[in-house]
């Protein structure tokens, strides 16, 4: 197993990630930009790439959306879970700023395998756009106290859900476990793939009462002989990778700093997901099953080592 120290990782990383993709070593400091189909930069080819974050970075990005983008015959395919419409977020905030009241979660709709939103553009071309949106708390409130007396958070539609719901699981899966597999057979041949693994000290918990056990983050760097980067890392020592992702630097963009290009995962709480990403980085450190099989299988045995270095006694040879 190859294991370097964090600075030495660092460096490395910083070489592999910002020389050939320009992107940084450790996705906490990614920048990236949500996937719209104004900001592709070509359409040209076939493509596809998920995006999924789940982390308040930032008020003008949703911090609960998976994206699915597919890119065929020219033809633009754009399904999103946890939508939520960002002009219908900023009018929200400002209204409860005018009333001087608390903002609270501003973003209603979450991640939860149920598509929400869909649009389809040939060439840009508008095609189709649909949306199973919830309508903003604050004015689900107002319409329906007007009518009921009461308080809900107003009816869904399902639109998306309905005719593309199993499709967009389907090929998210598809394409997680492909680009899974492939990282998985860069660890079994880390010897040649420069396989880079790195386990450091997370910082303890400062408030009163807190345990005080050390707990350890991981990251780990491959690349792949077409240039593709693979990333993974536990950020919180838990022993579950909750953050992925894979890129290649061939110039395909959704705007200024996009992000990976192929898979972005950043900040994972889906259980399905983790099913797929969440032991990569255990496996990476300690080594995978299949690495252990190997090792079990090729291991030397004892009496060819006792014969191969003399450590027989002499009256104990025959």
């Amino acid at each position: 197993m190859r294991v370097v120290h964090k600075t030495g990782l660092a460096l490395v990383a910083a070489i592999l990630c910002v020389a050939i993709t320009g992107i940084r070593g450790n996705a906490k400091d990614i920048q990236f930009e949500n996937i719209e189909v104004e900001k592709i930069s070509r359409y040209d080819e076939d493509r596809i790439a998920y995006q999924q974050v789940e982390k308040d970075v930032s008020p003008l990005l949703d911090p609960s959306l998976a994206t699915l983008l597919i890119i065929k015959d020219r033809k633009i395919y754009l399904i999103k879970d946890g939508y939520d419409n960002l002009r219908d977020v900023q009018t929200q905030r400002l209204i409860l700023e005018m009333e001087n009241k608390l903002l609270g979660d501003l973003w209603p709709n979450k991640i939860d395998n149920k598509p929400d939103f869909i649009r389809v553009t040939e060439r840009r071309v508008e095609l189709l756009k649909n949306t199973d949106e919830v309508k903003p708390v604050a004015e689900s409130r107002k319409e329906v106290k007007a009518e009921t007396g009461a308080e809900t958070k107003g009816e869904t539609k399902d639109f998306v859900e309905r005719n593309f719901g199993s499709f967009f699981i389907s090929v998210r899966n598809a394409l997680l476990k492909k680009h899974v597999a492939i990282f998985r057979q860069l660890m079994r041949d880390r010897r040649e793939s420069g396989l880079i693994v790195d386990r450091f000290p997370l910082p303890k918990p400062t408030y009163l009462g807190a345990a005080q056990v050390q707990k350890y983050g991981i990251t780990v760097v491959g690349k792949t002989i077409d240039e593709k980067v693979y990333y993974a890392e536990d950020a919180d020592g838990d022993g579950v990778a909750e953050i992925f992702y894979v890129d290649i630097p061939d110039g395909f963009t959704w705007g200024y700093n996009s992000g990976p290009n192929i898979i972005f995962i950043y900040n994972n709480r889906q259980k399905d997901i983790q099913d797929i990403i969440g032991s990569l980085t255990n496996d990476a450190y300690f080594g995978t099953k299949e690495e252990e099989e190997h090792i079990l299988k090729t291991f030397p045995k004892d009496s060819d080592i006792i014969r191969e270095y003399d450590l027989e006694l002499p009256a104990e040879k025959k």
